[in-house]
């Protein structure tokens, strides 16, 4: 989920002065810019105008991006998945009335859009059920997220083929270890309780696989078979049955295939507001499946983006590397350059980009590690100014 980013006043100061140079002047002599070098010991920064570096330092040193990355992994994910592809999610019932919910990694699997599938589930004449059965398996993932420390913070969840309310899940903790649903849209569950049973009073939204598991099934499945189940009996369903794991069956038609709402851009942009790691690296896994085919894996999305920043960007590994698509591993390495080139060619999507201190940026932070960054477009008219700020710094 978001990282929380510290300001600290001389990093912004330099931001401030930057932004306002542009907006307010308009003057473009390079040397008129305020000098910003004191404030860096192990940073970089880029300023364009109309396409062309007009002031920069450090400008071809790789620096650890963190979130700033997410903009990569938005432009590949428009230019290889389309900006109008949407994620699918299959239902089946099979000849013993089981349930089989089979998921392809929708990054937007939420509260609301389980109880849509419920719904269209119960008019198709369905009155019960007898085992929800789970399909993960259009991922086939050997590790977690690098950098991801598997902490109880919804920024370190794992990736799934089928996983809701991006793996993350809301509750309070009330007196005496009470627990509910903090979320209208989400009903309590029972995973919630069992979990929350350790937990300090006050609300709470975390990493369900971060916690023992609590059935022979993963915490991920188990809450997303049970979250499933308390929209099917909303509509009247009975289920009675157990939530497993297993397999869709094979060439068969599916019941029903739920096709989202929303667009590769809508997601882009939720995630680029929120700076969620959970969907940035849907986007890039999903990038791997649509050039190697089911079922995901990281190599096959490191593959997938190494041929694209060569092949479309024309950059070097010693300008931009990429591990995974969020920002959390430290492998992850790009210049102050490269990111203006990124920012070039986004241009005609920056809208997705949110605007923060008055201007559409994007910006990264690994609070722990020094890390603090800054990647956008400077208001100017007609003109087109973009910047970057990589600080891989303590002091700042």
């Amino acid at each position: 989920m978001k990282l929380l980013l510290k300001i600290y006043p001389c990093f912004l100061w330099a931001v401030f002065l930057f932004v306002s140079f542009f907006h307010t002047a308009q003057i473009c002599l390079a040397s008129e810019i305020p000098a910003a070098s004191q404030y860096i010991q192990n940073g970089g920064y880029a300023l364009s105008k109309n396409g062309k570096i007009i002031r920069s330092a450090n400008s071809d040193t790789p620096f650890i991006p963190a979130s700033t990355i997410k903009l990569v992994t938005s432009l590949a994910a428009i230019e290889i998945l389309g900006p109008d592809f949407r994620f699918r999610t299959r239902i089946y019932l099979d000849a013993k009335q089981n349930l089989i919910i089979q998921g392809f990694g929708d990054p937007f699997l939420v509260s609301e859009k389980v109880a849509v599938i419920a719904k269209l589930i119960a008019e198709q004449g369905v009155k019960e059920v007898q085992n929800i059965i789970l399909d993960d398996y259009a991922f086939a993932l050997d590790s977690a997220v690098d950098g991801s420390q598997n902490s109880k913070r919804p920024y370190d969840v794992n990736c799934s083929a089928l996983a809701v309310n991006f793996n993350s899940i809301p509750f309070q903790v009330l007196h005496k270890a009470k627990i509910k649903s903090w979320e209208s849209q989400t009903p309590y569950l029972p995973i919630m309780g069992q979990i929350g049973r350790e937990l300090p009073s006050g609300f709470q939204r975390v990493n369900i696989d971060a916690f023992p598991q609590q059935a022979d099934i993963s915490n991920s499945l188990l809450y997303c078979g049970q979250l499933f189940q308390a929209f099917l009996e909303k509509q009247g369903l009975q289920v009675k049955g157990k939530i497993k794991h297993g397999h869709a069956p094979a060439k068969t038609r599916p019941l029903l295939e739920y096709i989202a709402s929303e667009t590769v851009s809508d997601l882009i942009e939720s995630c680029l507001l929120s700076s969620n790691n959970f969907m940035a690296n849907q986007l890039y896994l999903a990038l791997g499946v649509s050039r190697y085919g089911l079922p995901a894996t990281w190599q096959k999305s490191r593959d997938v983006m190494a041929t694209f920043i060569k092949e479309e960007l024309q950059l070097g590994e010693q300008q931009l590397t990429m591990v995974e698509g969020s920002g959390l591993s430290k492998k992850n390495l790009i210049t102050p350059e490269a990111m203006l080139l990124v920012l070039e060619r986004f241009r005609n999507h920056a809208y997705l980009i949110p605007v923060k201190y008055g201007t559409r940026m994007k910006s990264g932070t690994l609070a722990k590690s020094g890390v603090f960054c800054y990647a956008g477009y400077i208001p100017g008219g007609e003109e087109n100014n973009s910047f970057v700020i990589f600080l891989n710094q303590r002091r700042n």
